[in-house]
């Protein structure tokens, strides 16, 4: 695969570098396009890893993050200001803001926690799917961006996007382009790198922008995975906004992290689901 993912590595572009006065700079590049901005996804990486400064060498790693979408952010450079919110025997929170143009474009919150001895449960079940190798390739991908040429995308299970399905869902296999195995940085990432479940019951493209995207990671541990699978769908879509749901897996079947959104609908208010 060739196009703006020549070249590019998740973790330079996703490593801020240490400014003044505890904050830190990182320089988006045009290629990390969404709907009309900077990729959500791309963003909350960035937002996770400016956090991680904060609670480096604890041995908590990231168990959940909220990150709030306040504007669209360009190409260029953004100012991030990260804050220890508070650090215990186990669990650490923080902060940090995203700046821009020098107003805030966008909020994050996430909670560090170790790992310890504790009962086991595990309801949810990873789709019936064929294995990625058994899945064709997305080659037309439904939103108009340049961010979709950095990750892989294989159709597991219908409906195709933008088909006019009868139900909100998509699941999908999904890998960077560039070889890395998926850890909590390109986890959170690919959790908004799918496109939108409204797109499974849509039959032509409507801009579904997300306005806040919060993680909760289950197998935070770094594994050789390449490929996770996708599986979201939209509880809710009314009055211009989306409630989505979504769980990422391992191939293994191990659950990577379950991802809640709210999104905007921008397109003609007139429009339904389906034909």
């Amino acid at each position: 695969m060739s196009g703006p993912a020549d070249g590019w590595r998740f973790d330079d572009h996703t490593t801020p570098h240490e400014g003044r006065e505890g904050s830190w700079r990182a320089l988006i590049r045009p290629e990390l396009s969404g709907f009309g901005g900077t990729h959500g996804g791309h963003l909350a990486a960035l937002a996770l890893r400016t956090m991680q400064h904060l609670v480096a060498g604890s041995g908590r790693p990231p168990r959940s993050m909220t990150v709030h979408f306040l504007a669209p952010v360009e190409p260029g450079p953004v100012e991030l200001t990260p804050r220890l919110e508070r650090s215990g025997a186990s669990m650490a929170s923080a902060s940090v803001r995203l700046e821009q143009h020098g107003g805030s474009v966008a909020v994050a919150l996430a909670s560090f926690g170790r790992p310890r001895p504790s009962l086991e449960h595990a309801a949810a079940a990873m789709p019936a799917v064929p294995p990625p190798e058994r899945c064709q390739t997305l080659v037309e991908k439904p939103v108009p961006d340049a961010f979709g040429m950095l990750v892989e995308h294989r159709l597991a299970a219908p409906p195709l996007p933008l088909s006019g399905g009868d139900r909100a869902e998509i699941v999908f296999w999904m890998r960077l382009v560039e070889d890395r195995p998926i850890d909590a940085l390109s986890a959170c990432m690919l959790a908004d790198a799918a496109v939108p479940a409204l797109y499974g019951r849509l039959d032509r493209f409507v801009p579904v922008p997300t306005a806040d995207l919060t993680v909760h990671y289950a197998g935070v541990a770094e594994a050789p995975d390449r490929w996770v699978l996708g599986a979201f769908r939209t509880c809710w879509a009314a009055e211009g906004y989306a409630i989505e749901e979504g769980d990422l897996w391992a191939a293994n079947g191990r659950l990577v992290l379950r991802t809640h959104q709210l999104r905007r609908i921008l397109g003609d208010r007139r429009e339904r689901p389906g034909r």
